[in-house]
């Protein structure tokens, strides 16, 4: 029987690969993964899921159920939850529960539970008002990130830098980011893309301010960075996979981001298991991780587009004013409309807009919600123009800024989950562990209760 811990830690690293942490922890690269592993029972978890997206893949692991149950299918869908997440399970246990970033959460349904939701969640505020400036900021950054027309106002930059201030911004964050700024300015080669470690170095020091300050039972923290990286640069990491190879000069930018991002993330392992001590638990889980994509060869690769600004798109399409949007992934958004009936006719619009003969925008609708991006996949002409039905044209790169060739890598079953706690002994489990059955392990840490190991 294990001893049972006073507190865990649940990092949720998203789409960590096992296969590229075991070949980066060979080579020693990352010495507090290592440590962790070597001290944990260590799965590879893997999921049934009609879909694979990571926003389906940690509403499971956060409810215990399938996507057949609890119907996620988009990001921004967090206050559609109705089931129970882990952290209202513990609360129920009388723990406080401090939960980070977590991706497609439901509003806290608890006093003992603290929900600073993930960037992409415009319907999930945060549970405490002090977080709202952060995460602000942070979902401004990480939802136009895409966008090189877009920057945050002065006003948020200064309100965000204040915060740090006085939420935990350590030195070395600080100085990582300095270096990275001066980087960018002198460097030669394009080092823009480290700034999604240094988001996430930074989100971990308001995490490591707020456990401290609030001493939870349960805490939670999410980053993506990894999971940026390897779907724009698997191709630099692995070009032998490739017909389409990147240039040598690609290659000496960004052949090194992917294992950048790992290396980013074992500095948290390493905080992390100090905050736990010999007496505190540490879960790691990915949801999914992922693997070469291959499917665009024969085009080139993936290359998407993303307006420009939201608005004016919006307007030229005859959208009511009151409409709204909520950017997601990459070159995706939610339009949010009055009604159904708004939404329908939003639809009918984009389902008139050509360019070149071919329609524009692919779309989802969700009752007043429609889920919409660009359909083309290749770089068009500078003169390309577009046109909505009978309506007078408009240059394509007028309303459209190219983000480039992304989707290098695709989503996989398999993640890595791996739970260290006092007492528990150190194995590798050799069958695959249903996501949902991790949900419950996760659940038990803070028990004598050592459930079934399922096998998938």
């Amino acid at each position: 029987m294990s001893e049972t811990p006073k507190s865990l830690i649940v990092l949720e690293f998203n789409e960590l690969c096992p296969p590229i942490l075991n070949r980066l922890m060979a080579k020693g690269a990352l010495p507090n993964f290592r440590r962790l592993h070597d001290r944990s029972e260590v799965f590879v978890s893997t999921t049934k899921d009609a879909s694979l997206e990571p926003w389906v893949q940690w509403v499971s692991y956060h409810t215990g159920q399938p996507q057949a149950v609890h119907g996620i299918t988009e990001l921004d869908q967090g206050h559609c939850i109705e089931l129970r997440q882990l952290w209202d399970r513990f609360a129920e246990d009388g723990n406080r529960a401090l939960v980070f970033g977590s991706m497609n959460v439901s509003p806290s349904r608890n006093e003992r539970v603290t929900v600073v939701p993930d960037p992409w969640s415009r319907h999930v505020p945060p549970s405490d008002d002090a977080f709202r400036v952060f995460h602000r900021f942070i979902a401004h950054k990480v939802t136009e990130h895409a966008n090189p027309d877009a920057e945050a106002g002065g006003r948020d930059a200064l309100a965000f830098a204040g915060f740090l201030a006085s939420h935990g911004l350590s030195l070395r964050t600080a100085g990582r980011a300095a270096a990275q700024l001066m980087a960018e300015r002198l460097g030669r080669r394009d080092r823009r893309w480290h700034r999604a470690t240094i988001l996430d170095q930074l989100s971990w020091d308001v995490f490591k301010h707020s456990y401290r300050k609030r001493r939870p039972e349960v805490a939670f923290f999410f980053a993506n960075s990894v999971a940026f990286y390897q779907h724009r640069y698997w191709r630099h990491m692995a070009a032998e996979e490739y017909s389409v190879k990147p240039s040598d000069e690609e290659l000496a930018s960004y052949g090194d981001a992917i294992e950048t991002g790992y290396r980013g993330l074992d500095l948290l392992v390493g905080d992390a298991l100090r905050m736990a001590g010999d007496d505190g638990a540490v879960v790691l889980v990915t949801a999914l991780s992922q693997e070469a994509n291959l499917r665009y060869e024969d085009i080139g690769g993936k290359f998407v587009h993303r307006p420009r600004d939201f608005r004016r798109l919006l307007d030229w399409l005859g959208a009511p004013a009151s409409a709204t949007v909520e950017p997601v992934m990459t070159h995706q958004a939610w339009a949010s409309f009055a009604s159904e009936a708004d939404a329908r006719s939003f639809e009918a619009a984009l389902g008139k807009v050509t360019a070149g003969g071919e329609p524009v925008f692919a779309w989802r609708r969700d009752g007043a919600r429609v889920m919409f991006w660009c359909n083309f996949i290749q770089p068009l002409d500078d003169g390309s123009l577009m046109y909505c039905g009978n309506e007078e044209s408009v240059l394509f790169a007028e309303l459209f800024a190219p983000v480039g060739y992304v989707n290098n890598s695709q989503h996989h079953r398999d993640g890595a989950f791996w739970i260290m706690s006092p007492g528990r002994p150190h194995r590798v489990a050799t069958a695959k562990l249903p996501l949902e059955t991790a949900t419950e392990m996760t659940m038990n840490v803070l028990s004598q209760r050592q459930p079934l190991h399922k096998v998938a």
